[in-house]
């Protein structure tokens, strides 16, 4: 099975946990599985900028990355990289770290302006600043290594044409990675357990979905504002070959693993599934 697990920087701050997912990372590897790792850093990239005096500005769930912002990235996506990668080889598991514009994985240009419109108001620009789209991925290149058994790990960084290095969503790059991958699952893996429509009920978690009940649940408004930019990305790979998306539990002791075996987390699947 190819594997795209996109870890988020809420899983990765405490040594114990790194552990855990990467435990369960390279029973996957050893298993057969092909598998790519993407990773974030968003909790420690506002702790460190809260630290340095640079603001945290943040619309719809996505960073507004100025200069200082960005500096701040290079920093601590490099330290979260380094740190998972000596964990996954110290299970004889040949991990490579990179950032997503090395080996030319990836062209990125930088995001345009978002233009808001309400009815009866006056529109409102949006500029993320230092924040990229992915323009290109060299999917063959990630599948060469993967094919050679390496696991790469890859940092939500990517460049544009210019060398600009720009700052990315990790689930966007994670979703652009697992289509050109053609990949089976894409999971997502974080400190929830799924998807919830009340996040304060566990009760209330959905164990599958497919795209058109999720487009129901976003029309709704019945998610949070970080659940919203997940699913919307869920969707967007769904929807463009990945077979199916799941969001699981790092927090929970074999989450990944219980997830893929169809135990625990929210699993998104085409209308046709």
């Amino acid at each position: 099975m190819k594997l795209l697990i996109k870890l988020s920087g809420k899983v990765l701050e405490e040594i114990a946990l790194r552990r855990e997912v990467c435990r369960q990372i390279c029973s996957l590897w050893a298993a057969q599985h092909e598998v790519v790792v993407v990773h974030g850093a968003g909790k420690q990239l506002t702790e460190l900028c809260k630290q340095l005096g640079i603001p945290v500005v943040q619309h719809q769930g996505r960073r507004v990355t100025d200069e200082k912002t960005l500096e701040a990235a290079k920093m601590v996506f490099s330290a979260v990289n380094r740190d998972l990668v000596a964990l996954l080889v110290s299970h004889r598991v040949p991990a490579l770290g990179l950032a997503a514009f090395d080996g030319l994985l990836t062209v990125a240009v930088r995001r345009p302006p978002l233009v808001i419109e309400n009815p009866g108001e006056p529109a409102q620009e949006i500029d993320f600043g230092l924040v990229g789209d992915i323009k290109e991925v060299q999917s063959d290149r990630l599948a060469q290594l993967t094919a050679q058994r390496f696991l790469p790990v890859v940092s939500s960084l990517c460049a544009d044409e210019s060398g600009q290095i720009l700052n990315i969503n990790a689930d966007t790059l994670a979703a652009d990675f697992a289509i050109a991958l053609g990949c089976d699952r894409l999971m997502s893996i974080s400190d929830v357990d799924g998807v919830y429509l009340d996040p304060r009920d566990p009760s209330t978690r959905i164990s599958r979905m497919s795209a058109v009940e999720a487009r129901g649940y976003l029309k709704q408004g019945a998610f949070t504002e970080g659940m919203i930019p997940k699913v919307q990305t869920a969707l967007k790979a769904v929807e463009n070959g990945v077979a199916a998306f799941q969001v699981a539990s790092g927090i929970r002791p074999n989450g990944l693993l219980e997830a893929l075996e169809g135990a625990a987390g929210t699993l998104l699947t085409r209308d046709d599934d």
